[in-house]
């Protein structure tokens, strides 16, 4: 018993345990394929459920989460600094809207010009969604390791081991998401949230500060951006204390799913309406 413990088997079955009480539908050790190396991969745990459903407006909302579970004492440290400018204006690829928008503003009677509308911002998720709505940013993350009679931080390794496949999973779970082909077909707005679930600890160091010092935390959102042959674009994994789990979930999952069942369940006119008034 104490090498299964030791291995992380009976974690993973804690975690999906304890999602299935939250009303998911849970699976394990789920196979995607790896695109890059053309090889099965899995991940730990999936987990999905509906949080809202409009059969007049045709409108679903779908929470998912892509779980990899980590079973060691060891902590991980993030490096964070101020967000700027830029950094507001980036989206989730995480997330998927029903609906592109546009602000249209006439130039004469026979010309005008649009300009996009993120479905993220016009339909009120930037007001919620905490990695969003904080002042900082997580830029590098380590593993605290134990290197003779002192400690090692230690990132070899750790992009290659957690986040690409994170990334990977994700693109591969997208890819299976429903189509839409004709106007009158069902439409989602389906989350995705990719957690890595660690036993260990976490820790935050906010690099703007005179004298640094690492802060415990309960969860961090990590992005960075991908670039290879068959995978590109910015990318965020959230790592979470396993005993923070529920805590993460009422905190970040909960009022995206609470938006997201208002917006269909309350105001799907608002969310069908693709035509907006220029804003300057």
């Amino acid at each position: 018993m104490a090498a299964v413990e030791a291995s992380g088997y009976l974690m993973e079955q804690e975690v999906a345990t304890q999602l299935e009480r939250r009303g998911f539908n849970v699976q394990t050790n789920v196979a995607f394929e790896d695109v890059d190396e053309g090889k099965s991969r899995e991940i730990d745990v999936t987990a999905i459920k509906r949080s809202a459903m409009n059969e007049e407006a045709k409108l679903i909302g779908i929470i998912e989460l892509l779980v990899e579970c980590k079973n060691s004492s060891n902590p991980f440290v993030f490096i964070a600094r101020p967000k700027n400018e830029g950094d507001r204006h980036r989206h989730p690829q995480e997330f998927a809207f029903p609906f592109e928008y546009k602000m249209t503003k006439p130039l004469d009677a026979r010309r005008s010009t649009y300009r996009e509308r993120p479905a993220f911002d016009h339909l009120g998720f930037d007001q919620v969604f905490d990695a969003h709505v904080r002042p900082w940013k997580a830029v590098q993350f380590c593993r605290i390791d134990r290197s003779g009679k002192g400690w090692h931080a230690n990132h070899g390794g750790l992009y290659d081991a957690i986040f690409y496949p994170m990334a990977k999973a994700l693109n591969a779970r997208r890819k299976e998401m429903p189509k839409v082909r004709q106007p009158d077909d069902w439409r989602y707005i389906w989350l995705f949230f990719p957690l890595v679930v660690t036993s260990g600890d976490l820790f935050l160091i906010d690099s703007s500060v005179d004298a640094p010092r690492p802060e415990p935390v309960d969860h961090v959102s990590f992005q960075r951006e991908l670039k290879s042959g068959k995978m590109s674009g910015n990318f965020m994994v959230t790592f979470v204390r396993q005993r923070a789990l529920e805590s993460l979930m009422a905190a970040v999952v909960d009022p995206l799913a609470s938006l997201s069942a208002d917006l269909i369940e309350q105001r799907s006119d608002f969310v069908k309406t693709t035509e907006l008034p220029w804003e300057d």
